[in-house]
């Protein structure tokens, strides 16, 4: 099987039980927030977490890979993987939730793609465009012949990208037919797209993928229907760089389709390169270290906001567990980082791991200048949302 090389370790998720409060503090708290275990403390920045969904007694992977985008301070959309069985990892079905409240409650969870006899899903990017919601999914086989019991058990290879458009705020999905470049092996998209405003590629969307071999670049598309592929960037290997994302640049120069490239690397600092056109072309043609981005091997959002700051929520340097968010003003240095999220670890009926309290695989979308909505991954058992307002940084 054609894999992408050394993927991050298989979590092994085992069959938990609710932890029973033993105050009625936390009881109460319990009851009114409708959350199996207490929240972290608030975060500076933070406001009205909540809980899209969990899922403490499925075995498997559990959800993994949220992706949220918003329409309004009211409304937004998150959409995530949910594991199939134990012992299988990154693969599963595509389930949604969607908030008309502004995050204090959320829809039961639908189906968006659904798993077969012969395939599930790797994972799901979801992008907003006028009035319209597009989710990009990966297809992977269930059946691996190389396996014992011929089963498929990693989510590779990636056999097929299925995307669907929502026209009603993420309520529902028609699948949208669009087609993308045959010769990328493993196709993955982990990125937010832009959409180009200068250059050649002007009015076109740009989405950052990462593939075999760990090839790192990005697809253009004038449609959103037939995409192309770009420029690259080198090292990805020798980095274990993926997960990228792309964000257009703070330079003083820079247009509207200047872009800066963060992905994830084995190292504690993400790894970047900056296009000038588009995409086209990379400079330094292979990813360089960014000592100001934390990555511990773990996924790295990365954006620029409406008011032109810089955007980073990462794991810390020593502890996967950790979320801290960093932001940079145009022109300034970037700011220290600051306390996201940290759940606490949660009881588990067995020996075993089920993510540790682990937070996670962050992802955000802008609902209003310099303020985002932020999903993330907890415990493997948990998708979690909070507001963050980055408004007033320096």
């Amino acid at each position: 099987m054609d894999l992408l090389d050394q993927r991050e370790p298989a979590v092994d998720v085992v069959t938990r039980r609710r932890a029973w409060p033993v105050l009625l503090t936390a009881l109460v708290l319990t009851v009114l927030s409708g959350l199996l275990l207490p929240g972290p403390a608030a975060a500076e920045g933070t406001s009205s977490e909540s809980t899209v969904y969990a899922n403490v007694v499925t075995g498997g992977d559990g959800p993994r890979t949220p992706d949220i985008v918003s329409t309004s301070a009211n409304n937004a959309v998150v959409a995530w993987r949910e594991g199939l069985r134990p012992g299988n990892r990154d693969m599963g079905y595509i389930r949604y939730s969607y908030t008309t409240d502004g995050g204090a409650n959320w829809s039961r969870p639908q189906m968006l793609a659904q798993e077969t006899s012969a395939f599930a899903w790797h994972y799901v990017i979801l992008y907003k465009t006028g009035s319209e919601l597009y989710a990009f999914m990966g297809r992977t086989p269930i059946a691996d012949a190389t396996e014992d019991d011929g089963i498929n058990h990693d989510g590779l290879p990636i056999s097929d990208t299925v995307v669907k458009r929502s026209t009603d705020e993420g309520h529902s999905w028609q699948t949208y037919p669009a087609t993308f470049p045959p010769d990328i092996r493993n196709l993955v998209f982990a990125g937010r797209p832009l959409k180009l405003e200068t250059g050649e590629d002007a009015g076109k969307h740009v989405i950052p993928y990462w593939a075999s071999g760990r090839e790192n670049g990005v697809l253009v598309s004038s449609d959103l229907k037939s995409w192309v592929k770009r420029g690259t960037v080198g090292g990805g290997l020798a980095l274990e760089a993926g997960e990228p994302q792309i964000a257009f640049s703070q330079s003083d120069t820079a247009t509207k389709d200047e872009l800066v490239m963060v992905a994830r690397s084995k190292n504690a600092q993400a790894v970047t390169s900056t296009s000038p056109d588009g995409g086209r072309t990379w400079n330094p043609t292979s990813f360089a270290s960014d000592a100001n981005v934390p990555s511990n091997n773990s996924k790295v959002y990365f954006t620029k906001d409406s008011n032109g700051r810089y955007l980073a929520i990462y794991n810390t340097a020593t502890d996967r567990g950790v979320l801290n968010y960093k932001v940079k003003s145009p022109g300034g240095a970037w700011g220290a980082g600051k306390f996201f999220a940290n759940g606490t670890e949660p009881e588990v009926d067995s020996p075993g791991t089920t993510g540790e309290g682990w937070d996670t695989y962050a992802m955000a979308d802008e609902y209003a200048p310099g303020k985002f909505f932020v999903v993330w991954e907890y415990d493997t058992s948990r998708i979690k949302v909070n507001r963050l307002d980055i408004s007033d940084a320096p």
